[in-house]
């Protein structure tokens, strides 16, 4: 599905005229150019999705923090969010990020523009969301913008992120000493 075609059934949702072209001199045209990467890196900032998660070690930078010790690392540049660090104390400073580790590897979502590696249901989600962000340029109506946010963060979010989440594959819990104690596999 294209980014035209994906417009088209937001547009559709609003009761609009569809476009052909990005470059159409409309008003659902320059909306759409005004809020699709902003309503993308929204959707993509949700969740780690499967399609949009890189993993990356980090370029330590040579500036140091003047407080409170640590070090810097070079965020990458295609970096929506970060979801996990191999670092148990970090946070994003600006442009940087700071972790107390001197290496520091991330799992992140990046800007995924290629919209072959969607989901349908992550299709469906984003294309709600999408039409409830040109809704009140559009249409001008609060109502409608509203109701299409609810069903965007009511229904058909959860509906793309459990998907999502089942392609994933189960991750296993690694029992501890607390864990196999209670279970009878220590004997003390």
């Amino acid at each position: 599905m294209s980014k035209v075609s994906i417009i088209n059934k937001a547009l559709t949702l609003l009761a609009a005229n569809r476009i052909v072209d990005l470059s159409d001199e409309t008003l659902e045209a320059r909306t759409a150019n005004a809020v699709y990467d902003q309503s993308l890196k929204t959707i993509l900032s949700e969740t780690c999705w499967s399609f949009a998660t890189k993993r990356a070690l980090l370029n330590r930078l040579e500036e140091v923090p003047v407080v409170g010790g640590g070090f810097y690392f070079e965020k990458p540049s295609d970096c929506i969010e970060i979801f996990g660090t191999t670092a148990k104390e970090w946070r994003p400073e600006g442009s940087k990020i700071w972790a107390a580790d001197a290496e520091l590897g991330v799992l992140y979502t990046y800007l995924n523009d290629d919209d072959t590696f969607y989901s349908p249901q992550f299709t469906r989600a984003f294309t709600y969301l999408l039409a409830a962000d040109m809704c009140y340029y559009i249409t001008n109506s609060a109502s409608r913008t509203q109701e299409l946010l609810s069903l965007y963060e009511g229904e058909f979010l959860p509906r793309a992120l459990h998907q999502d989440a089942s392609r994933q594959g189960e991750t296993t819990a690694i029992d501890d000493e607390w864990i196999n104690a209670a279970e009878g596999k220590i004997k003390w």
